[in-house]
């Protein structure tokens, strides 16, 4: 859009809506859904469990070295 400081505020406009657009790529990237699932154990205590999937209330589970894993009956 013309020459001299048009050019140039136009060159900084796009270097900047490219960084902003790059970033907003990058923060989607990156995203992960985290659960935390809270388990009562068979004395009644209560333990939370951090995830990526989530597992459905009532369900029976093992907790093994932080882990769940839907327990077999």
């Amino acid at each position: 859009m013309g020459g001299g400081n048009g050019k140039a505020a136009l060159t900084v406009l796009g270097a900047l809506g490219g960084a902003f657009a790059g970033n907003e790529v990058e923060k989607t990237a990156r995203a992960t859904t985290e659960y935390e699932v809270q388990v009562r154990m068979e004395d009644g205590s209560v333990r939370t469990v951090r995830q990526s999937q989530p597992i459905a209330a009532g369900t029976h589970v093992r907790v093994n070295n932080g882990s769940l894993s839907v327990a077999s009956n």
